[in-house]
Protein backbone atom coordinates (compact mmCIF):
# COMPACT_ATOMS: atom_id res chain seq x y z
CA UNK A 1 0.00 0.00 0.00
CA UNK A 2 1.38 2.92 -1.09
CA UNK A 3 2.43 6.21 1.40
CA UNK A 4 -0.45 9.19 1.33
CA UNK A 5 0.63 11.78 -0.91
CA UNK A 6 1.37 15.43 -0.53
CA UNK A 7 -2.58 15.95 -1.55
CA UNK A 8 -3.92 13.84 0.88
CA UNK A 9 -1.48 14.92 4.08
CA UNK A 10 -2.76 18.87 2.61
CA UNK A 11 -6.37 17.60 2.54
CA UNK A 12 -6.56 16.07 5.48
CA UNK A 13 -4.67 19.17 7.38
CA UNK A 14 -7.66 21.69 5.52
CA UNK A 15 -9.92 19.01 7.20
CA UNK A 16 -8.32 19.33 10.48
CA UNK A 17 -8.54 23.05 10.60
CA UNK A 18 -12.21 23.09 9.49
CA UNK A 19 -13.23 20.63 12.03
CA UNK A 20 -10.96 22.42 14.84
CA UNK A 21 -13.79 23.76 16.52
CA UNK A 22 -16.01 20.90 17.24
CA UNK A 23 -17.44 19.84 20.40
CA UNK A 24 -16.22 16.09 21.08
CA UNK A 25 -17.10 15.69 24.98
CA UNK A 26 -21.02 16.38 24.54
CA UNK A 27 -23.72 16.91 27.43
CA UNK A 28 -27.08 15.72 27.54
CA UNK A 29 -29.61 18.27 26.76
CA UNK A 30 -31.05 17.57 30.66
CA UNK A 31 -27.25 18.40 31.74
CA UNK A 32 -27.03 21.91 29.75
CA UNK A 33 -30.72 22.94 30.81
CA UNK A 34 -29.69 22.68 34.35
CA UNK A 35 -26.35 25.07 33.56
CA UNK A 36 -27.06 28.73 34.17
CA UNK A 37 -25.00 29.27 31.00
CA UNK A 38 -25.01 26.08 28.57
CA UNK A 39 -21.70 25.20 27.29
CA UNK A 40 -19.15 22.15 26.13
CA UNK A 41 -15.79 22.54 25.13
CA UNK A 42 -14.28 22.28 21.77
CA UNK A 43 -11.78 20.31 20.61
CA UNK A 44 -9.16 23.32 20.94
CA UNK A 45 -10.67 24.39 24.72
CA UNK A 46 -12.99 27.13 23.48
CA UNK A 47 -16.26 27.27 24.90
CA UNK A 48 -19.16 26.45 22.72
CA UNK A 49 -22.16 28.07 23.91
CA UNK A 50 -25.81 26.92 23.57
CA UNK A 51 -28.68 29.33 23.19
CA UNK A 52 -30.91 28.64 26.28
CA UNK A 53 -34.52 28.71 23.58
CA UNK A 54 -32.61 26.43 21.54
CA UNK A 55 -32.04 23.59 24.06
CA UNK A 56 -36.11 24.32 25.16
CA UNK A 57 -37.34 23.50 21.85
CA UNK A 58 -36.07 20.37 21.94
CA UNK A 59 -36.91 19.73 25.09
CA UNK A 60 -40.44 20.40 24.54
CA UNK A 61 -40.68 17.34 22.12
CA UNK A 62 -38.59 14.63 24.09
CA UNK A 63 -39.69 13.05 27.27
CA UNK A 64 -37.55 13.46 30.36
CA UNK A 65 -35.73 10.13 29.77
CA UNK A 66 -35.21 11.19 25.95
CA UNK A 67 -33.68 14.73 26.93
CA UNK A 68 -31.33 12.29 29.90
CA UNK A 69 -30.00 10.51 26.90
CA UNK A 70 -29.83 13.29 24.19
CA UNK A 71 -26.07 14.04 23.70
CA UNK A 72 -25.26 17.64 21.73
CA UNK A 73 -24.54 19.39 20.20
CA UNK A 74 -25.77 17.35 17.46
CA UNK A 75 -23.05 16.44 14.76
CA UNK A 76 -24.09 16.86 10.85
CA UNK A 77 -21.61 15.57 8.74
CA UNK A 78 -20.74 16.88 5.42
CA UNK A 79 -18.13 15.56 2.79
CA UNK A 80 -16.83 16.64 -0.43
CA UNK A 81 -18.06 13.25 -2.33
CA UNK A 82 -22.09 13.59 -1.82
CA UNK A 83 -24.66 16.70 -1.73
CA UNK A 84 -26.05 15.47 1.63
CA UNK A 85 -24.79 15.71 5.38
CA UNK A 86 -25.83 13.05 7.80
CA UNK A 87 -26.94 12.71 10.87
CA UNK A 88 -26.29 9.15 12.66
CA UNK A 89 -28.17 9.99 16.12
CA UNK A 90 -31.66 8.22 16.32
CA UNK A 91 -32.67 10.08 19.41
CA UNK A 92 -31.54 13.69 17.63
CA UNK A 93 -32.45 13.00 13.89
CA UNK A 94 -36.27 12.49 16.22
CA UNK A 95 -35.84 15.58 17.98
CA UNK A 96 -35.09 17.59 15.26
CA UNK A 97 -37.42 16.52 12.68
CA UNK A 98 -40.07 17.13 15.71
CA UNK A 99 -38.81 20.39 16.29
CA UNK A 100 -38.51 21.08 12.27
CA UNK A 101 -41.74 19.60 11.27
CA UNK A 102 -40.23 17.53 8.76
CA UNK A 103 -43.53 15.19 8.63
CA UNK A 104 -42.56 12.18 6.11
CA UNK A 105 -39.25 14.18 4.74
CA UNK A 106 -35.77 12.98 5.55
CA UNK A 107 -36.70 9.67 7.49
CA UNK A 108 -34.17 8.04 9.52
CA UNK A 109 -32.89 4.74 7.87
CA UNK A 110 -29.92 2.76 7.50
CA UNK A 111 -28.75 4.50 10.63
CA UNK A 112 -28.86 8.07 9.27
CA UNK A 113 -31.05 10.52 8.13
CA UNK A 114 -29.75 12.68 5.17
CA UNK A 115 -30.18 16.45 4.59
CA UNK A 116 -29.30 18.46 1.72
CA UNK A 117 -25.95 20.35 2.66
CA UNK A 118 -28.07 23.61 2.46
CA UNK A 119 -30.61 22.52 4.92
CA UNK A 120 -27.96 21.07 6.98
CA UNK A 121 -25.87 24.69 6.89
CA UNK A 122 -29.33 26.55 7.70
CA UNK A 123 -30.19 24.07 10.94
CA UNK A 124 -26.56 24.55 12.21
CA UNK A 125 -27.18 28.23 11.77
CA UNK A 126 -30.95 28.63 13.11
CA UNK A 127 -30.47 25.75 16.11
CA UNK A 128 -27.99 28.36 18.48
CA UNK A 129 -25.28 25.21 19.25
CA UNK A 130 -27.41 22.46 19.65
CA UNK A 131 -26.23 21.31 15.81
CA UNK A 132 -22.59 21.45 14.56
CA UNK A 133 -21.04 20.24 11.05
CA UNK A 134 -18.32 18.03 10.85
CA UNK A 135 -16.25 17.84 7.21
CA UNK A 136 -15.40 14.21 6.57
Amino acid sequence: MAAAGPFDRWISFELGRLNAGLVVEKKSLTRLLAEPDPECRTREGDPHPFDRAALDRLAAVLTREEADDLRLPLTLVASGDSDSAYLTDELGAKALRAVEKFDRAFPFRDGRMALPHSLAMDLVRRHGGAVQLAFA
